[in-house]
């Protein structure tokens, strides 16, 4: 366990030491299975149990299942931490997974298969997983293969249930504002009747090296090619992760690294490179992926990666690539060590693959010639370039689709076929024991207030001390976001944002990623936003970088020609994820002639038509500090803000931004969109006009949203997740009452992603809820509600990041210091016939649009 007292909140994590590759054949996808099956009901509790438990008292549940291992979360307020405790051991020895749940449960889990499948980035590395561990279950998908899955019973789930969920094979995680006595006397309490099973032994799996370098290719329907290079590497329980990540911002990681300056800077055949390591205990593999411009350039950008490989290994690495790598390493360590669930996660993954409860926090290596010697060791032990794995994905060619849609209709019947006798009976059993737990008031939390300044050119200022870790983080808000782009010209904003970080007066693109990356810097930067992550000491450094970008960005040729072949890449990868452009598709129909329409990527046209003055002439007139806000929150003990940003700064000037005459939108009635492209999933939305963050029934939606959605936590006491519970028709389901909403209205919507063979049954009962839905609200989920909102308000102040966003929305809509002082209050103020009401308003079929995306 960790204390970590930012916030009222922690996360409680149980871990088991078992994976997919612990599955029997026959059994493939039994452990993922078993993962969704688990808070399904116990002896004592009931299907719908530990999701109302769970909202009641306002926290949030998930799970995960790897080849290695499987978790489990809860994330609550701090006065209800050791309810998820009793949870936990309760699922340990009594789940009883009954057959009905059982086969709705599998239904969703097909369309999970199925929704993976889609995501042909992450099919390919699964591909080159199983290709490389031929003789080893990391071969087998974890979520497993159809024909399993269509056989698992309820008996073989108890057999392995019985067989692996043992406290000897557990791991608890605790992380966030609690006393570690309390914590450890709980845990006796809970689990310390639990006998273990002390023959049980964890089977040891051979994997065969060899001098060899296998391939392969996915054809699908997509614009974009996908190439990635792997190499078998050691695995976590060898604690080389920190080496790792050091290998990967020297090779691929950051526009500094050494592949990136090669085939990008240099030789200019492709758009982007990115390197990792995967998530495996026994054996590693180590990723470099990457979008080439020309498909036919596949096999030299490989020889290439080879090349420069072969190069590091024989002429070694020099101080200053070192020194990046080994700064971004410790920077992004530093950075995940602020969120209290990914200090549980890592914990977690740690311990279980080591056995040392203090791995993570002794994970960064603080000697620079031992990094040295480990990483020059590791690259000429397992980067052996004649042993690069590759794979591929490449456009399908127009001859070959035809058969690629028969075999997904032959697909597509033989689910139905099998599928339509696991059917479900009876409706999602009632709560419980949920009946017998009271809620606790929440922890009394002083709100942080920030600080302000205004300097001459009428740039903002807010800023805020939270010493939690040495870095900073710093939000610049301009005034022109993406729809300010001209109606001819979308895509204009993104543009000039990215051309940014492309080399100021002063350095040029490559000096400026090294000047960033060296400092292990983050800058994001988008329209109308410039975001900065850095660490304490180089305050006065990013400052100075800042005002370059902002005032000296000089837009040369070249780097307008790499930007624009790099939007293109987003471009053809964005019109390849139908879950990504259905929203196009539908802000197009909503918003029609309202700047919010347009698109923030542009056109493959448009983007053609922006030249060096164009570009220029666009980033004079509105990177500007007129009506732009500064806000920077971290560790500022040893800072004088507002001396360095006036030094900084202050010379920054800039012509007034005139504002955007915005239409006024009325409700669209009842249309249809079908688009086609050839997926396994159609993606499904229903959408509509809602009301603006300042309207009067902003609140009541979002307290509706809670109850038909999830809202804030994502919760699972929801009536679209009741829908999927009931019916298996889809894996995941989402919504909201309020997206997008800002000083112009938002959108209403529900989107999921259904089988072809299953869309109509689908459409039919979401409409149905959709409509039902506003018509009753009961009290018990009305309360949950109220308190999940007022209990999630910490959660604006959990990092730095999140500070600083909670302070820029404060001044986006002039509301004051105090705010979130008595933001519960005015949520508890609210009536339910009040959100009743304004549910009705936006939640009705008759005036929303119904989108399909997929083979339709």
């Amino acid at each position: 366990m960790y204390p970590n007292r930012q916030v009222p909140k922690v996360s409680t994590q149980l871990w088991y030491h078992v994976g997919s590759k612990d599955e029997q054949t026959g059994e493939r996808g039994l452990a993922h299975l078993l993962e969704h099956m688990i808070f399904k009901g116990t002896e004592k509790l009931s299907e719908s149990d530990i999701n109302v438990i769970t909202s009641k008292l306002s926290g949030s549940t998930n799970a995960f299942t790897s080849y290695d291992y499987t978790g489990y979360l809860f994330d609550m307020p701090s006065q209800h931490w050791q309810e998820a405790f009793a949870l936990f051991a309760d699922c340990m020895i009594n789940c009883t997974f009954k057959e009905e749940h059982l086969n709705s449960e599998l239904k969703a889990v097909i369309q999970e298969l199925k929704m993976y499948k889609d995501n042909y980035t992450s099919s390919l590395i699964e591909e080159m997983i199983g290709t490389i561990f031929a003789d080893h279950p990391y071969h087998n998908p974890i979520i497993g293969y159809k024909q399993d899955l269509w056989n698992i019973t309820r008996e073989g789930l108890l057999k392995f249930y019985n067989k692996h969920y043992i406290p000897n094979n557990a791991t608890l995680i605790v992380v966030g504002d609690v006393e570690p006595g309390v914590v450890f006397e709980e845990a006796q309490r809970q689990f310390g009747s639990i006998q273990p099973v002390l023959d049980y032994k964890r089977q040891e799996f051979y994997y065969n090296k060899d001098l060899s370098a296998k391939s392969i290719t996915l054809y699908r329907d997509v614009s974009q090619p996908f190439g990635a290079g792997a190499f078998v590497i050691p695995g976590a329980g060898e604690k080389k992760d920190f080496i790792f990540d050091v290998i990967s911002w020297l090779l691929g990681a950051g526009r500094g690294s050494v592949l990136y300056k090669k085939l990008v800077d240099e030789l200019d055949l492709i758009t982007d490179i990115d390197a990792f390591s995967y998530d495996l205990f026994d054996q590693g593999i180590f990723f470099i992926d990457f979008q080439p411009k020309n498909a036919e350039d596949i096999p030299k950008i490989f020889g290439v990666i080879q090349d420069e490989i072969a190069r590091l290994i024989e002429k070694g690495i020099s101080d200053e690539e070192l020194g990046r790598a080994i700064k971004k390493s410790e920077s992004t360590y530093l950075s995940s060590m602020e969120s209290n669930q990914k200090v549980a996660y890592a914990l977690g993954r740690m311990f279980v693959a080591t056995g040392d409860e203090n791995y993570v926090f002794n994970y960064v290596e603080k000697n620079p010639a031992r990094i040295r010697q480990e990483v020059e060791s590791m690259l000429k032990q397992y980067f052996n370039p004649i042993i690069l794995n590759t794979g591929i994905i490449l456009p399908i060619e127009n001859e070959q689709r035809d058969k690629w849609e028969e075999l997904q209709r032959v697909s597509d019947e033989l689910d139905t076929k099998i599928l339509s006798g696991k059917i479900r009976q009876t409706p999602v059993e009632p709560q419980k024991m949920a009946y017998s737990i009271q809620p606790k008031p929440p922890k009394h939390f002083e709100y942080p207030i920030y600080q302000e300044f205004t300097l001459d050119n009428g740039l903002e200022v807010l800023m805020y001390n939270n010493p939690n870790i040495p870095k900073i983080e710093m939000f610049l808000e301009m005034k022109t976001k993406h729809h300010y782009d001209p109606e001819n010209r979308q895509g204009l904003g993104n543009f000039v944002s990215e051309m940014l970080v492309q080399g100021t007066k002063k350095h040029s693109a490559e000096q400026l990623a090294y000047e960033i990356e060296s400092r292990g810097m983050t800058i994001g930067t988008s329209p109308g936003y410039v975001t900065m992550s850095l660490l304490s000491e180089d305050f006065s450094r990013a400052l100075d970088i800042l005002a370059e970008l902002l005032t000296e960005s000089v837009f040369d040729e070249k780097s307008i020609i790499q930007v624009r072949d790099r939007i293109t890449a987003d471009i053809n990868n964005y019109w390849d994820s139908p879950s990504q452009f259905i929203g196009l598709l539908i802000n197009k129909e909503i918003y029609k002639k309202h700047p919010y329409q347009k698109n923030i990527l542009g056109t493959l046209d448009t983007i053609k038509t922006f030249d060096r003055a164009m570009l220029l002439d666009y980033y004079q007139k509105t990177i500007t500090p007129s009506q732009a806000r500064l806000v920077i929150v971290g560790d500022l003990s040893n800072v004088d803000v507002q001396k360095q940003v006036e030094q900084y700064l202050g010379k920054w000037q800039g012509p007034q931004i005139t504002e955007l005459a915005y239409n006024k939108l009325s409700n669209i009635g009842k249309q249809e969109i079908n688009y086609s492209i050839n997926r396994d999933q159609v993606v499904l939305a229903f959408a509509g006009l809602s009301v603006s963050r300042l309207h009067p029934d902003f609140d009541k939606l979002l307290l509706f949203e809670q109850i038909f959605s999830g809202g804030v936590l994502g919760s699972m006491s929801s009536r679209l997740f009741a829908l999927r519970e009931q019916t298996g028709l889809f894996y995941t389901i989402t919504g909201s009452l309020i997206a997008r909403a800002d000083k112009q209205p938002g959108i209403s919507y529900i989107k999921t992603i259904v089988s072809l063979d299953r869309l109509a049954e689908a459409e039919k009962v979401i409409a149905e809820t959709i409509n039902k839905a506003p018509l009753y609200i009961e009290n018990e989920e009305f309360e949950q509600a109220r308190n999940a909102l007022a209990n999630s308000l910490v959660d604006n102040f959990a990092t730095s990041r999140q500070i600083a966003q909670a302070f820029l929305f404060l001044k986006q809509y002039n509301l004051p210091k105090n705010y979130f002082d008595y933001r519960a209050e005015q949520l508890m103020a609210i009536e339910a016939d009040e959100v009743r009401e304004a549910a009705i308003k936006v939640l009705n079929t008759n005036q929303m649009v119904k989108v399909r995306v997929g083979r339709v």
